[in-house]
């Protein structure tokens, strides 16, 4: 009876160093999954860091990178603003999960990205050594006029650390810099637009951009439009004409001074106006943001200005709206 009391006793004690070397062993290997990344060793790999990126500074507040963005150039300099490599890419849809690969030592860095820098509207150093030199000016006639159809055009930048202990990820917010105006002149029912050859343009200095997304001086650029037509509204047989137009501008800034006209074929003003001034105009009361925020979100404007004729026979614009804002300018606004 003892023996066979101190086997089975010691069957148990096996059983149980058995139990005990099988927890260990799986503790041992979760903790080496644990750490495996944060153990730098000749057989083990570094690391992997990335790098993402969002465009969710719009007024929509939500992430249209993937759908917008086509092409990107990403500048990577190290503490020293040195510069170290650069990531290009350019596909039809970047997608929504794009992110790039960053396999560089351990270190900390500096990225400064530049999205649908295109060359055909866009004048860019090649090769840079510093974020100085990535300036970019866009493109125009040799008397400063622009009347093409601009890329759509992106800055971010973001510091970025690769430790080496671990995997990791750095975010690079982007900021549209780019602008599209829908402008109609309309005229009130019987005012014939058809041909009175409307004369469109928005002057400002704002065609340089720096490294950092602010300004560098330039000359005054004359955004034209690139697209033109004309539309009777009207029904029933009354006549209500409408000449339509786009155009595009470069970031249009707080304080900056851009102005726009429109005018009849004869030269008589009809629009003359700070257009920033009129744009924040807008800026909605709900939205607790300061102006240059708006104009950063803000990335498309449609502008309608309502014609009427005096009893002279002068144009007079009555009514301006504003997306979705009507203005009723006083005498002398304009």
């Amino acid at each position: 009876m003892i023996t066979k009391y101190n086997g089975k006793r010691n069957m148990i004690k096996k059983t149980q160093s058995v139990r005990s070397l099988l927890v260990a062993m799986v503790v041992a290997i979760l903790l080496f999954c644990s750490v495996a990344c944060s153990t730098i060793t000749e057989d083990l790999p570094r690391c992997t860091h990335y790098i993402d990126f969002r465009y969710d500074y719009n007024m929509m507040y939500t992430d249209a990178f993937g759908v917008e963005v086509k092409k990107l150039d990403v500048y990577v300099f190290d503490k020293d603003d040195r510069f170290v490599t650069c990531y290009r890419d350019e596909e039809d849809s970047l997608g929504e999960n794009y992110r790039i690969r960053c396999d560089l030592p351990i270190g900390k860095y500096r990225l400064v990205a530049w999205a649908g820098r295109y060359a055909r509207s866009y004048d860019f150093a090649a090769e840079v050594d510093s974020p100085e030199e990535l300036s970019v000016r866009m493109k125009r006639e040799a008397d400063g006029t622009q009347d093409k159809e601009l890329d759509a055009l992106w800055h971010g930048e973001a510091e970025m650390e690769i430790t080496g202990d671990k995997a990791g990820s750095t975010t690079v917010r982007l900021v549209k810099i780019t602008n599209k105006f829908r402008l109609v002149v309309q005229g009130t029912e019987g005012v014939s637009l058809k041909d009175e050859n409307i004369g469109f343009s928005i002057t400002g200095a704002n065609g340089f951009a720096a490294h950092n997304n602010l300004l560098l001086p330039d000359e005054t650029v004359t955004y034209r439009p690139y697209f033109r037509t004309w539309q009777d509204l009207g029904e029933d047989g009354t006549v209500m004409e409408a000449v339509v137009v786009e155009l595009n501008t470069m970031r249009l800034m707080e304080n900056g001074d851009m102005k726009l006209s429109i005018s009849r074929g004869n030269g008589e003003p009809l629009v003359d106006i700070n257009l920033v001034k009129y744009l924040l105009l807008t800026k909605m009361e709900g939205y607790e943001m300061p102006a240059q925020e708006y104009l950063d979100r803000q990335d498309e404007y449609v502008m309608i200005f309502f014609l009427q004729k005096n009893s002279e026979g002068n144009y007079f614009v009555v009514k301006i709206k504003i997306n979705d804002w009507i203005i009723r300018p006083q005498p002398g606004d304009l």
